[in-house]
Formats: C-alpha cells, structure tokens, sequence
C-alpha cells in the first residue's frame, strides 16, 4: 500500500483520460474540486481564533508499510487539496485508499472509533496506526481539542470523497475493458518464424520445459558438516584394559603422566612403576599396538614415590622420569634398565621435563627451579653420565609451570602437554622483573641478551610462568641465551589460569610473503578462553591470528602446520585451522562420565590467592594427528580420520552423497581437516583418483542391487510384469527414479573429477546391463544444456539421437548439439545424425562454428525445398530466411550464440548473396520449370520469391542496411560488436556493385524491362490447378524493394522500369502502413534522385493528378515554370498546407519585375483561401 502524495496519481490519472471516457472524467474532476473547496472551507472555518504558526499549520501523521512516515506539510490547504485531487488516478486511490490506518479515512461503521484525516491538519494531532490519537503541541505549549461538530462535518465530507473515488475506479475499469477490446496486429510469417527460433534456442532451459530444471543432485549437499568421518573417538585399547584389570591397580597403583613416542605409550603410574606399551604410529591406520606391555621401576627404593613428568628423546631410546621427591630416572628403553638415576638437583615434585637435544635436558620442579643437564656417554663402558647442570630459574620472582622446546622433528609430541596450548598477547613490559629470577650467572651463562645475532644453532623454549610466557634461545656452543619475545598474560584471562603452547616446526613457508624462502616456525598459545598464533622467523616472532573460545583451554596440539586441537573444559576437542575457523568439535568424555572422570591433572601450583590450579599437562599427549587423553580409568584416544577412512566412514553410515562430496572436495584440494595427503591440487588428486572411482563404482553398485532386490520380491508375488497392477507400476515409476537420481549423481562426479571416461564406458555399461540405458541417456540432456558436459562419444551420440528420435524428442537432441564442444565431436557422424533426422538448427551450428562454413547450410536446406511440396517445404523456407537474416544482420545462427566477427561481415554476406543469386541445379522441380520458361534462368532466390516474396526482400534488404538511408533495427546495434580494433572492409561501393547485381537479378526475374511483366506458372503436386507467380501483392513488393534502393541511390533503374515503378506507386492498389513511405513521399523521392530526362512528364503528371498526389503536381508544374498551377496543386494539399506557403515564400524571392507582380498578384486575389488553408 502506498501513500497518496500529490504526484503518484499523475500518470494513472493521464493513462484514464487518454483511454477512457473523456465527458465521465470531466464530470468527475468537476465534482472532485467542488468536494475539496467544500473540505477546505470548514477545515480553514472550523479553526476559529486559533493562531497556529504557517509552518506548523496542518501537519498530519502518515505511514507507509506500517513503519511511521514523515508528516506532509499541506502549506496552502485550498490549492494542495485541488492539486492532489486532480491529480488522483482510479487506481492509486484502489491500491491506496484505505480506512483508518494510511491516512486516517473513517468508514461508516468504524465513524464512532477512528479519527480522520482532516481534522488532524486542523488540530495538529496525530493518527497512529490503531487509529488512537495523541495530541501534539504547538510551539507555543497550547493543546488543539477537536469537536464533535468538526467530526460530523468532515466525515460527510469523506463520504462525498468516497463517491469520487467509486466514480474514478469505474471510469479505470471501463478503460481497461476498452483496451482489451482491441484487436492485436497480427505476427508477420517470417516474424512467427524467428519466434519460434529463438523459443527453440532455449528450450529445456527453462523452468517450466523441465530437461534444465532438474536439481543437481550432488549440488549443495555437504553444506554444514557431516554427521561423522572426522574424529574418532576410542578407549579401547591395551591400556584401557590393563587398567581395567583388578590386580593392575593393586600392583601399580593410579596412572598419574602420559608420554608417548612414534613407537611407544608410557603411562607413569603412582607407585612409581612405569609402564611401556610398544606402539607404531601410522597417519594412515590405527595404533598398530602390541598387548605386551614393559614395566620399569627402582627396586632398590625404600620408598614408593609417584611419576610426576615423563618425556622420551627424538629417538625413543631414553625416557625421562620425575618423581614427587624430586630424583630423576633415565630408562634406557631398549634393554629396560635404568640408565641413569639422578638425586639432589630437586627438592620439590618434578613436574615438567623435555629433551632439547640427544643430551641435553630442561627439568623443572614445583618450587619453581628449572635446569639445564647435559649429558655425556663413556664409549668404553657405555655409561651415562651428567656431565654438568645449570640453573636457568630459581622461582624466586616467578615459578615456570612449564618448558615447551620447539624440535626440529615435533612430528610425534611429548608427553609433556605443555606442548600443548594457545598463544596469548604479549606486552614488552616486565623483563626488567623476570632478571632477578635468573641464577647462574656466575657459571657463564649470559640470559637475555638482547643484542646479539641470531644463529641457527641452539634450541627455541617457551617457558610458562603465572603473568608471562617467555620465548628465548638457548645456545648450544656458547653460555648464553637469546631474548625472542614475552607474552603476557592477555587481557580478559582468568587470574591463575595456566597457559598451554604448542610449536609446529616447517622446513620452509607456505606463506606468499618475501619470506617465503626462511624457515617458519608455528606458536600456538592458549591461555584461558584466549588463542594466539605467531610465527617464528630468523628468531624474530610474528603475530598472525588471535581468537576467543566459548570455554578455558585444558591443552593445544598442532596435528599439522595447517590445523590445531583444542580440549576444553567442557570435555570438548575443537579442530580450528590457524586462522582461527573452527573446522570441527567432538566431545571426547564418554556417556555417563563427567569431564574429572575422563583427564588426569595436578594441582602442584597454586595462584596468588593461595588455591591449588588444575593443571592438566601431563595427562594429554599428541603424536601426529592423534590426540592421547589419560584418564583415571581408562586412555581416550581420539584420532584424526585420513582421508579415505573418513569417507568410508561416511558410506559404512549410509551417507552416500556425504561420502561423494567429500571427495569431490578433496579433489578440489580443500583439504582442510586432512593431513594424510599431499599440498599441491596435481598431487592430490593423482593421489585420490584410484580411489574417486572406485567408490562410485561401489555407489552404483550397491543402489542398483538395492533397486533388483526390491523390484524382484515385489513383482515375484504379482506375477508377469503385463499383468501389473498400479501398485506395482508406482514401482516400476520408482525405479526408474531411483535409476535416474544414480545416473544424475554419476554424470555430476566424473564431470567434476574429469572421468567422462568413466562415465561412458563403465557407468554407461552397468545402465545398459540394468537395462537402463534409455534412463542414462536422458539424464545427459540437462548436464548438456547446463554446458556442464560438453562433448559426447561417437557411440553414445548415436544412442541418444536414435532413443530420442524413438521417443519423438528430437528437437531436445538438436538443443544437445548447440551446448556441445564442436571440436570434441565426431564430426561427419554428428553431421550425418543431423542429416538423417532434419536437425537443420545444429546443422547450421555445426558448419558455422565449426568449419566456418556459411553456404553449405544454404545449400542442405535449398535442397530440402526443392524436393519438398509447397506445403512441406513451408518451414524449412522460412528457417532458411531467418538464418540469412542473421547472418546480413552479424548475428550468429541459432539465436544466443554470439555475433560474426564483424571483419568477417562482409565476406559472408557477399559469398550468401552470390549464392541466392547462382542459377539452381535442381533442373527437374517444378519452381525451375516455371521461371526458367518465363524469364530463361532459374536463380536461388526463386525458390524463395515463390514461398514468400515479401519475407525474402526484407531479408535482403537486411544484407544493405545502413544508417544513413535506413535506421538499423535495434537488434542489429545490439548484436555487431564495435570492437575498436576490427574494422569493416565493405566500402559502399562494393555494397552497391553487389545490390545493383541482386536488383538486376529480381528486375530480369520479374520482367520490369518489358511492357508487360511476367508470369511464371509452377505445377504443383498437391492440386492439379497451377500457381501463378507474381501476385498483385508479390508484384506490389518487388517494385517497392527497387523502388526504395532507387530512391537512394543505392541502384540505378532504366525508364522502363522507372514506368512501372511510378505506374505502380500512383495505382490505386498501393497501400503503406507505418513501417513504410507514403507513395507520393516516394514518388517525390524519385523525382530528387531520377533526371528529368529519364522520366516522361506528361505521362507522370497525368498518373500524379489522376492519383490526387498534389505535391508531385506541384513539383512537375514548377519545373515547367508553370508557377500559377503549381500554386493551385499545392493549395490543394489540405493535409500539408505548408507546402503551399513554401512555394509562395520561395517563388517571391527568386521571381522579379513582371513575374513577380503578376504573382504577388495572384497571391493576394487568393488570400481568403489561404486564410483558410492555414492552420
């Protein structure tokens, strides 16, 4: 609904006047403006005394689509009213006149409850949209009360409105019905033609004609994420079940650490035990682990004290054991002895230790005390021995939680999960603090050295404190250490939340930056709810992402360079990519346990306020894309799927077109979530191929026995298949659409991974074996006119054609070929098909675009005419017009395929003309017979002057178009391409060599030379009464075709013709409409060009006056100087009388003495007349 200001009616109101009743409209405007004075007499009357300002006088509240509209200012009310009432059409006052809630107009029921219109631009007030009315103020304070007398007199006022308003909708609809009433002009042949070419061009396309409009059946599926196929939740193990032994526990104790290796799990128990089980890690299967588990312990101990921390070496030979009393065991893993135990370098729990090198170590303890140990190995007794310790942090000014090193081969994580966590933001601030916390300086070590190179030897740690994380180098051939960056605890963190880090080492970037070639690094850091990823480059860090969680982190894990693993407190595992998309969560604690049930952590540090932090770094642990959670009871492993896994996953669930779609991503190469495949797109799909088409293959399979079973027990009770009844047809229907959908989701696949080799022969092979191949063919139709599949075998091109032509379809099979690569097809075949079933439409195409050849077409549909009756041969002339209008016209056949180049305009409209006017071949039809016999020679173009002589000269003179004689039609601008670099070589001298051939050619055809014209006779096989050609009308159109060139100097004519043409124009059988020049306009254009001396003047004059062509007497008259009766002819001319005062004008400023006084004369004596004749 709209408002009614005061210009939407404008136009309505003019469309009712110029078609409707004219006395009607006038009575309603009269009774509308005495409506309105009457309306702005009491609204001005009823406002008394009251002195409102003019620009707050007769506001009123509006609305439009229910939301509140600005308030229209009436200014002067007696001339805004008339306006917008004159100005009202029939049906904006429909669309808009509404009671009570647009404009508050009152009907009679609602009178007592609504308010109106006219009264709020009296009083100022305000009508909302349940017609409740809230008053306004004026500037000056004072409140507007409305009477009930104002109320009675405007709603009588409304009524007489709504009189007007009935009147105007009827005088509206009478318009319409008049305009209905009108006949339509009818559609010319060869218009109806073109229609139907252009309807044919674009068939199947669209909605409603069905082939096109088929759904794509693997198109947008997959939108969100599958159901399953990513992570693999599994506490099944060795491990899960020792612990479920009753003894183990008796024997061992509670797990308390998990570490793991590429070929082992360790779990350190608290009794001080620690168990191995030997376990080979794969990214392409599962834990290859063995049930057969190594137990280690000190024997020799009084006490049993519980592993606190555990971490193997790079090789997985050593492993690394804290205990709660501080001493430190190295196991040697191979002969499951103890290689080295360590006592004294710690008095509190050793809670994190990691191997930074095959020698050195990095522990730290409870209290805060972080070393640095190095080993070294007596070749002769083989002997493990410390080799020295140093102090890197005393916990005095800070405690470090924990010493995340980044390894050159991080592949398969330590046990310590301090590996594990997200970045938080780092502030510069705070070193000057952290320096105290720095012991051993006196044995050499220079920490924080700021301003010194960086070098490549030496080994990256992150240490983990309350209020910091601190990223530094330490030197391997030198005793000191390198200051990278601080992170400090971000903003909105938890105070006493503990920080988890990951690092992910790369060989080289994969970023396209101008450090592509250095070596990156990845940092992950979780600190709270809070993530951050940097990157590490030449010792200097870079921050890249930052990104909040819904939940605290409990531990981070990178599972590739491209992808991190987030648990959280809600016993959550998030996949996120390191731009912070979170890719996938799975929720890792089983049903009926709780998130304590299902992780291990410590509570060895507390926060300032005193209270015990939970910390959780040595209960998860990460090899590859495998994450480790250690339980109380039981050890989750959750496992990242490779990539075929998870797409039989998808199948072993029933998600067919999940599994599909999976692996046309990754055949794209989005291989997010996926680290079992290569980078580049090439290598990932020669990778995945084998595979893509092994598992449509087994898709088709598997439905196809579905579909056998299901019909075979179905019809085995219903017996012959002749005596089926509907039930059983219904599923005949359903398997036909099952057998579709499967070949719509075949055709979809191989298109899109590039087997259409595949689909042809093996896919197509299972159709025709499942005796479905019809339904296969079928489902080719819409990818085809999608231009999703674009060429077809020679062996199924041959089917389809023969399938549709059996169904009747072969105008959907000429629509195939126009969206086929040409240059992919068996061409002769593709030829030969179009020949044999009269696809002329992909005939054309096909030698168009392929070949570039535009007579042949000419030449098949000629041949088609000739041997075809008058009546057969009626559509295949008018298709062959149509494509010679195309080509004349630059446009390329069928419609919607583009233009001709336009340098190659002139060659082809040159070589189709030549063409039409070459003498036919056909000897023995009966078109050859009649023309030959009356002019002596039979060209081309008869056979189609003879099917319709109007149709081929319009087609011809689209072939000499030009703007300066004839406005191009606005298809023509359209469709030639002004490419600035192509020009056009037709000169218009050549254009008028080759129009005067084809005009000589039609004047020779039709017998213009002689007196008399002549009549060709065609036998025709259908009635045994003959044909005459030309008729009245045939005749009519040849001489206007020359008539016109003529007239503008395209072609020359000899007297002869010059006689019939002129004979013809004045006859009284000529008849113009608007597209056409009227004949006298005509007969004047032929006097301007024609010399005087070509043309008879008695003779025309006389066809002139007897034809009532005043203006070519005039002509005639003045050029014999006979002024006197060219200025009678031309007054005349009543319908152009101006003609008349041009002569006069012109004839008084060229004649002199004598003559002009004798003519002045003779002007002045007729001077009543030609008042009269002056409009």
């Amino acid at each position: 609904e709209k408002l009614l200001d005061e210009g939407s009616g404008s136009e309505a109101s003019e469309g009712i006047l110029s078609t409707g009743n004219f006395e009607a409209e006038k009575v309603a405007e009269k009774v509308s403006e005495e409506v309105v004075a009457r309306v702005t007499e009491e609204a001005v009357g009823g406002s008394g005394g009251e002195e409102l300002e003019e620009d707050k006088h007769g506001e009123v509240g509006t609305e439009e689509n229910s939301e509140p509209s600005e308030l229209v200012n009436l200014g002067n009310v007696d001339s805004a009213a008339v306006d917008e009432q004159e100005q009202l059409g029939g049906e904006n006052l429909a669309e808009t006149y509404q009671v009570g809630s647009q404009i508050g107009l009152v009907d009679e029921e609602n009178s007592d409850e609504q308010l109106s219109d006219g009264n709020l631009a009296e009083s100022g007030e305000i009508v909302d949209q349940d017609g409740s009315v809230s008053e306004e103020k004026t500037d000056d304070g004072l409140e507007v009360e409305r009477s009930d007398t104002d109320l009675e007199e405007q709603l009588e006022s409304e009524h007489i409105i709504d009189k007007v308003i009935e009147e105007r909708l009827e005088i509206s609809r009478l318009a319409e019905k008049n305009a209905e009433k009108r006949p339509k002009v009818p559609m010319k042949p060869l218009e109806r033609a073109e229609e139907l070419e252009k309807r044919q061009a674009s068939f199947g396309q669209h909605w409603e004609e069905g082939a096109a409009a088929q759904p794509m059946h693997l198109e947008g599926i997959g939108k969100g994420q599958p159901a399953i196929g990513y992570m693999q939740i599994d506490v099944d193990n060795p491990i899960t079940r020792a612990m479920a032994s009753p003894s183990f526990r008796q024997d061992h104790g509670s797990p308390q650490v998990l570490a793991v290796h590429r070929s082992y799990i360790a779990m350190g128990m608290s009794t001080g035990s620690v168990i191995i089980v030997p376990s080979k890690y794969s990214i392409h299967q599962a834990d290859d682990t063995d049930a057969k588990m190594l137990f280690f312990w000190n024997q020799g101990e009084k006490t049993q004290s519980p592993v606190t921390a555990m971490c193997f070496n790079l090789q997985g030979d050593l492993l690394l054991v804290g205990y709660g009393d501080g001493h430190m065991t190295i196991w040697d893993v191979q002969k499951a002895t103890a290689a080295k135990v360590i006592y004294g370098e710690h008095t509190g729990a050793v809670v994190h230790v990691c191997f930074i090198r095959q020698s050195k170590v990095i522990t730290g303890d409870s209290k805060g005390l972080v070393l640095l140990h190095t080993f070294s190995i007596i070749p002769v007794i083989n002997r493990l021995t410390v080799k020295g310790t140093q102090r890197l942090f005393d916990g005095n000014t800070g405690i470090v939680l924990s010493a995340c090193p980044l390894l050159a081969d991080e592949s398969f994580g330590s046990g310590n999960s301090s590996t594990q966590g997200n970045l938080p933001t780092s502030s510069s601030g705070g070193l000057g603090s952290m320096m105290g916390g720095v012991v051993g300086v006196d044995s050499g070590w220079k920490f924080f050295n700021e301003g010194s190179s960086p070098l490549e030897d030496g080994v990256t740690v992150m240490f983990i404190m309350h209020q910091h994380a601190l990223v530094v180098r330490l030197r391997t051939n030198i005793d000191h250490v390198d200051h990278i960056e601080n992170f400090s605890r971000p903003e909105g963190a938890r105070e006493g939340s503990i920080a988890y880090a990951a690092w992910k080492y790369t060989s080289s970037s994969t970023d396209s930056s101008p450090i592509d070639e250095e070596r990156v690094s990845w940092l992950a850091l979780a600190w709270d709810r809070q993530v951050q990823v940097a990157k590490l480059v030449k010792s200097k860090m870079i921050r890249h992402k930052d990104w909040k969680l819904d939940s605290a982190a409990v531990g981070i894990a990178w599972l590739n360079d491209q992808m991190l693993a987030v648990l959280n407190l809600k016993g959550q595992l998030c996949l996120f990519s390191k731009d912070g998309s979170e890719l996938r969560r799975t929720i890792f604690i089983l049903d009926g346990f709780v998130f304590d049930d299902s992780i291990l952590y410590h509570t060895h540090f507390s926060n300032r306020f005193g209270n015990p932090e939970r910390h959780f770094n040595n209960s998860v642990a990460v090899r590859g894309a495998t994450v480790y959670i250690l339980g109380p009871s039981f050890l989750t492993v959750s496992r990242l799927l490779p990539w075929k896994e998870r797409i039989e996953a998808l199948k072993m669930a029933g998600d067919w077109m999940g599994a599909l779609d999976m692996a046309m991503k990754l055949y794209d190469g989005h291989t997010q979530g996926v680290v079992d495949l290569p980078r580049t797109v090439d290598s990932i799909r020669g990778a995945i191929m084998p595979y893509l088409v092994e598992l449509l293959l087994s898709y088709i399979g598997y439905v196809f026995e579905y579909i056998s079973i299901a019909l075979s027990n179905h019809t085995g009770k219903g017996g012959a298949i002749d005596g089926l009844i509907d039930a059983d047809r219904s599923l005949l229907t359903q398997r036909e659409e099952q057998y579709a959908r499967v070949g719509g989701v075949a055709v979809e696949f191989c298109v899109h991974i590039g087997r259409n080799d595949i689909l042809f022969d093996t896919v197509f092979s299972k159709f025709v074996a499942a005796q479905s191949g019809g339904i296969f063919l079928e489902v080719l139709e819409p990818y085809i006119l999608k231009d999703m599949l674009g060429s077809l075998p020679p062996e199924i091109m041959q089917a389809l054609v023969e399938h549709y032509s059996g169904k009747g379809w072969l105008q959907r099979v000429e629509q195939c070929i126009l969206h086929m690569d040409i240059s992919s097809l068996d061409f002769n075949q593709v030829v030969r098909l179009c020949r044999e079933h009269g696809l002329y439409g992909a005939l054309i195409y096909l030698f168009n675009q392929g070949l570039n050849d535009f007579r042949t077409p000419l030449e098949e549909l000629l041949s088609v005419i000739q041997n075809a009756t008058r009546k057969d041969a009626t559509s295949t002339c008018y298709r062959m017009l149509v494509y010679l209008k195309y080509c004349f016209q630059g446009l390329a056949f069928p419609p919607g395929h583009g233009t001709i180049p336009r340098a190659q305009l002139h060659a082809v409209r040159k070589e189709l003309l030549q063409f039409m006017l070459e003498d036919s071949k056909m000897l023995t039809s009966e078109v050859f017979k009649g023309f030959s016999s009356s002019s002596g020679k039979c060209p081309n173009i008869c056979y189609l002057l003879w099917m319709d002589t109007e149709a081929t000269l319009e087609v011809v003179k689209c072939a000499f178009a030009q703007e300066n004689f004839e406005p191009t039609s606005s298809t023509l601008d359209a469709s030639v391409s002004k490419d600035e670099e192509d020009t056009d070589i037709e000169s218009p001298d050549s254009q008028n060599i080759l129009l005067q051939s084809v005009v000589d050619a039609i004047i020779h055809i039709v017998g213009l030379e002689n007196e008399a014209i002549h009549s060709v006779v065609v036998g025709t096989a259908e009635s045994e009464e003959s044909e005459l050609w030309p008729s009245v009308s045939d005749f009519g159109h040849i001489v206007e075709f020359v008539s016109f060139f003529v007239s503008y100097k395209r072609a020359n004519a000899s007297q002869r013709v010059l006689k019939h043409i002129l004979k013809y124009l004045t006859s009284s059988t000529t008849s113009y409409d608007d597209k056409k020049m009227p004949p006298q306009k005509e007969v004047l254009q032929l006097f301007n060009v024609v010399p005087q001396t070509d043309w008879n003047s008695d003779y025309v004059l006389n066809l002139c006056l007897d034809a009532h062509f005043h203006q070519a007497c005039g002509m005639i008259y003045t050029a014999r100087n006979q002024n006197l009766a060219a200025l009678d002819s031309y007054m005349k001319d009543t319908m152009e009388p101006y003609h008349a005062f041009i002569f006069i004008n012109k004839k008084l400023l060229q004649l002199a003495s004598d003559e002009a006084l004798s003519f002045r004369s003779t002007v002045i004596s007729r001077f009543a007349e030609l008042v009269n004749l002056s409009r």
